[in-house]
């Protein structure tokens, strides 16, 4: 039997930027979210 690989889900990601709202949606793995979410962004849904 294959091992199922994560799929990726979508998210919208929320951050500000030199006093700007940025919004990113896009489809991340589980791992891919947690790097951003180090890197400061945050999750709106």
């Amino acid at each position: 039997m294959k091992k199922r690989k994560r799929q990726a889900k979508w998210y919208l990601l929320y951050r500000r930027e030199d006093g700007q709202a940025v919004y990113r949606y896009e489809p991340l793995k589980k791992y891919e979210l947690d790097s951003r979410i180090r890197k400061g962004w945050k999750l709106v849904m």
